[in-house]
């Protein structure tokens, strides 16, 4: 191999690095619902240990009435984001919830499918980055 021809590699693995975080730190941020019930998410990532099997760890706080309020944690992959958590008393059910960013992570739209543990669809929604 020339060293032009490893200077080009070593260029193109350190440029799609940084990319790769830069796209990371694109799916953080505040998004409000589509829907008109006036729920706010909001995504923002944990200071935990680099994720084995993910891109990282993100905490997700959903807050406005009634179904809209819950926190749950997720593991980003790609354009994908996908956790759970477990919904307050009166009903407490263990929910998992995946989110696509509809045009990849720079998207401002989001969807958001949220299923029991039987996969069987609880809620389905698109919120827009504020």
């Amino acid at each position: 191999m020339t060293r032009t021809r490893r200077f080009t590699m070593a260029m193109f693995f350190v440029a799609a690095s940084f990319s790769t975080h830069e796209a990371l730190a694109q799916i953080e941020g505040v998004y409000h619902s589509d829907g008109g019930d006036d729920c706010t998410l909001t995504i923002s990532a944990m200071d935990e240990p680099e994720a084995k099997f993910g891109d990282a760890f993100y905490r997700l706080e959903s807050r406005g009435l009634a179904a809209c309020m819950w926190d749950g944690a997720g593991l980003s992959s790609s354009t994908n984001l996908v956790g759970g958590y477990v919904s307050l008393p009166p009903v407490n059910n263990r929910v998992y919830f995946t989110i696509k960013w509809l045009f990849g992570p720079s998207s401002n739209s989001i969807e958001i499918e949220q299923r029991n543990p039987d996969g069987g669809l609880l809620l389905k929604s698109t919120y827009t980055r504020q």
